[in-house]
């Protein structure tokens, strides 16, 4: 991360500029979107942050690639962040929890043979006892064992979990997919 000089922003609002190179991408990589409310009545829901991870960045240690998408701070205007998560996207395995949500708020529309929906995953939903579409919160418990969400939601632990189930399960969900879609 680093700032952007103030002479070159033209007011005193800090900028902050996020690295947005990916070093070696992996062809699977998870994706985790927050929004919040807008609009009059706060209905719209608005994209605020977006955080992408890998096999290589799931260390917690390890910063995640992510922007952050607050106009007046950052500057980052919606159809650049739109068009930076779509260059990452490309070709790419996307894993993450009710995707559907994610994609609608980023306006996006990912090939669904890429597409790995742990809310939607039966390997999953069979693994936490679950008939209906299991929270990631429950996910995590009973599949990983660990707790999350706490408190408020935080996109990067929300992507790292939802590749971290993916992983354990990998093997038999590729094999499920290769044979239904035969």
């Amino acid at each position: 991360l680093q700032e952007e000089p103030a002479s070159k922003r033209g007011h005193d609002i800090p900028v902050v500029v996020h690295d947005r190179t990916l070093g070696d991408a992996t062809h699977v990589i998870a994706l985790d979107c927050e929004y919040v409310g807008g609009g009059t009545d706060g209905s719209d829901d608005l994209l605020a942050r977006v955080s992408i991870v890998n096999e290589v960045w799931c260390s917690p240690l390890v910063q995640s690639f992510l922007f952050s998408l607050m106009t007046v701070i950052l500057g980052l205007p919606f159809d650049v962040v739109q068009m930076e998560v779509a260059k990452i996207l490309k070709d790419r395995i996307v894993v993450g929890h009710a995707l559907n949500n994610d994609f609608r708020v980023l306006n996006f529309h990912h090939n669904s043979k890429l597409t790995r929906d742990t809310a939607r995953c039966h390997l999953l939903r069979k693994m936490a006892n679950c008939n209906g579409v299991p929270s990631l919160k429950k996910l995590a418990r009973a599949v990983l064992g660990i707790d999350i969400q706490q408190g408020e939601h935080d996109s990067i632990i929300d992507a790292r979990v939802a590749l971290r189930l993916y992983l354990a399960v990998k093997k038999k969900w590729e094999c499920d997919i290769k044979r239904f879609r035969r």
